[in-house]
Formats: structure tokens, C-alpha cells, sequence
């Protein structure tokens, strides 16, 4: 089953490029013929430059020379723009196998020491998802632990050469001490260690960053998924022919990556930093399309034991608005999927702000989401 057989026709915005730039996210590495949408590039007044930059802005430029080579559009892009473009999928094919490489070291060094890890986000999806290497991009290897082995976990990681609490200066090419506000915020939330980074002497790939979560959410979140769980349900997963590694269960990565989206959309200081993409939301939408009934039924059980209706909720009905997919519907939750509940965003504890527009303008639009705090519950 593929993501268009999970789409029905909606609306669209009289707006070519954002057009363009839906109909590139729903067909990355599909040989299915794309719609007349793929004729807009040919339009004497199609915006070339504000397609790049929406390509850029939602992590789909890679994506977009992929598209371009796949359907013989390449030529139909300006010629100043086009090696550009092209070159960014040869990097971000190249920065591929360079972090799967690493990550099937790291991988091989926290199993030795009897590590129970779970590979997340972009070096399992390029595959699980994509298929086509360099299509889906990523910029550092996640990985998923148990809460209590923050500790061993950071003591590998140091001993394969990687440092703690640094962060990487593009322009020097060197690592710098991580700043103080950003020490303090994850001395703050034991959810989350900051970065670990290893410099690699390498052109393309300078720097390597390990992104290292013990939750699905957040720490003090009101919900919570129950790290026993998602770590005995860790399985294998080949990401090439040569690396296999493990990833969460189909269930919990489902979970998880409408659990990123929530936090990244739905928390306003998260938001204001770096709001969402469209690649998130079809990330979701692809790997629901993915899984046999047994899975969805068993996605709509979990959402239900860990009482996770109104984060799931509120990812799934904006992937719904914008790909005209049905999963608010197939998970049942309708009776959660009310307006005031869709356009709200959360502060402090017990703060609720609200933002306006729908979730298609909220990406299409370059401008920060604007939103407006509500009365404290």
C-alpha cells in the first residue's frame, strides 16, 4: 500500500508552488506517475526561487532533485538553480552513508557492552519509508535508551570518541563548549541529553551529532508512554544491505513520530525555535500506509491504554487536513478532534495559547506561527 492510496482528493490552495511542493512530498521514490500538479514547474510565471526555498525550508530539497531526475523535470528548473539543487542530493546521498556507517559503529559498540538501544527518526526511515538513499534527509543519528541507562550510554558513547556537552561551530569547523542557557535547559529536562558530537576530519561530513532521548515525549509532559515498554519491543531493522539496526516496534515508532511532531508543533517554545515541516507529517502518513491491519489495530489500542487521544489527535487530523488522508477516522478520534482543541498550543504548566489559520498556511508560510496566550486553566 502506498501514500497515495491513502489520499482522496482536497482542497488546494490557489498557490502553484505549495502545490508543487505537496504533490514532492507525497511522491519521494515512487515511480507512480505524479498528477497534473507536476505540469506547474512548466509555467512561464511558476516561481523556481520560492520552490527551492520551500524545498529548503521543509526538508525536501534532496527530495526534490530526486523528483526532478525521477520524472524528466530536471531541465524545467532554471539552470542557475538547477546544479545546485542536484548537488544537494548527491550531498545528502553522501551525508546518508556516511551517518549509516556510523551508527552501525555506534550500534556495534553499545551492544558489546549489553545495551539494549533503539535507532530512531531519519537512518531507519531512509529506508523503512523512502527506499531510495539520500531521498529522506537527516543531519545526526538518533538513538532511543531507557531512562536508567542514561549513564553506561554516555560513558560509550565518550570512550567511541565522541564528546558530552559541546556543540559544533560550522564556521570554525571545531567543537565549542555548549552555551549556558542551552546546559541549563537540559540540566532541566532528564529527558534528553545534549548532543553528543565527534569531529571526522571529512569534507563532506565534519562533524557527527548523536541525539540521545529516554522518552517519547517530554519530561513533565501529562503524557507519558512507558519506557519499559518501548524498549522491549526494540526489533531489528535492515536500513541497508550491509546495516541492520534496531528501531522501535511498528507501533511505538508510529507513536513516536506523531509524539515529535506534537512536541515540535504543539509546544510553543519548541515551535517558536523550529516548527514543523511537511516531511514530519508525511513521515506519519507513509508509515501508517505502511503497516497490515493488525499494527493499526494495535496503534489505536496503545494510543488508548496510554491515554494519548489528545497529542495523537492533534498530529493526525493535520496530516488529514493537508493529504486528505482519513487516520482521525480509521483510529477513531473524532470526538477528539474538536477546532479549539486543533488550533491550541501549550506553554507552562496549566498555560494554553492558541494560533490561528489552518496547518497548511501555518507551513506555507515563511513567517513565524503567531500565538496567543489563553486564560490559565
Amino acid at each position: 500500500m502506498t501514500v497515495e492510496d491513502g489520499l482522496s482528493a482536497t482542497a488546494r490552495p490557489d498557490d502553484a508552488v505549495w502545490s508543487f511542493v505537496e504533490l514532492l512530498a507525497t511522491h519521494q521514490g515512487l515511480d507512480t506517475p505524479p498528477d497534473e500538479r507536476a505540469e506547474l514547474i512548466k509555467r512561464p510565471d511558476f516561481d523556481h526561487g520560492r520552490l527551492v526555498e520551500q524545498a529548503m525550508r521543509h526538508g525536501l530539497l534532496a527530495a526534490l532533485a530526486e523528483f526532478l531526475n525521477r520524472h524528466g523535470l530536471r531541465r524545467d528548473l532554471p539552470a542557475r538553480l538547477r546544479a545546485p539543487v542536484i548537488s544537494a542530493l548527491r550531498h545528502s546521498e553522501y551525508r546518508a552513508h556516511f551517518l549509516t556507517t556510523e551508527a552501525a559503529r555506534v550500534a556495534a559498540t553499545l551492544a558489546d557492552a549489553g545495551l539494549t538501544v533503539a535507532f530512531t527518526k531519519g537512518v531507519v526511515l531512509q529506508n523503512s519509508l523512502y527506499g531510495v538513499p539520500g531521498i529522506r534527509n537527516f543531519n545526526d543519528i538518533d538513538l532511543m535508551i531507557a531512562p536508567g541507562d542514561r549513564e553506561p550510554v554516555r560513558a560509550r558513547l565518550l570512550d567511541a570518541g565522541f564528546t558530552a556537552s559541546t556543540d559544533f561551530d560550522p564556521g570554525t569547523k571545531e567543537l565549542k563548549p555548549l552555551a549556558r542557557a542551552d546546559e541549563r535547559m537540559y540540566q532541566m529536562s532528564p529527558d534528553h541529553w545534549p548532543h553528543f558530537h565527534r569531529l571526522t576530519g571529512d569534507l563532506g561530513v565534519p562533524d557527527v551529532a548523536v541525539d540521545v532521548a529516554n522518552s517519547l515525549t517530554w519530561h513533565g509532559s501529562e503524557w507519558q508512554v512507558p519506557m519499559d515498554s518501548v524498549m522491549e519491543g526494540v526489533v531489528p531493522i535492515a536500513v541497508t544491505d550491509e546495516v541492520t539496526l534496531p528501531t522501535l516496534s511498528p507501533v511505538h515508532t508510529f507513536l513516536f513520530l506523531c509524539l515529535h511532531v506534537f512536541r515540535e508543533g504543539w509546544t510553543v517554545r519548541t515551535a517558536r525555535r523550529k516548527d514543523v515541516s511537511l516531511a514530519q507529517f508525511i513521515d506519519i502518513l507513509r508509515h501508517w500506509t505502511r503497516q497490515p491491519p493488525r499494527v493499526r489495530a494495535a496503534i489505536a489500542a496503545a494510543v488508548t491504554e496510554y491515554g494519548l487521544h489528545a497529542p495523537i489527535t492533534w498530529v493526525v487530523a493535520h496530516t488529514d487536513a493537508l493529504f486528505g488522508s482519513h487516520l482521525v477516522e480509521e483510529l477513531e478520534l473524532a470526538e477528539h478532534a474538536g477546532p479549539e482543541w486543533l488550533s491550541s498550543a501549550g506553554g507552562g504548566p496549566g498555560q494554553r495559547f492558541v494560533w490561528s489559520g489552518d496547518i497548511r498556511e501555518r507551513l506555507r508560510t515563511p513567517a513565524p506561527c503567531v500565538f496567543t496566550a489563553r486564560a490559565a486553566l
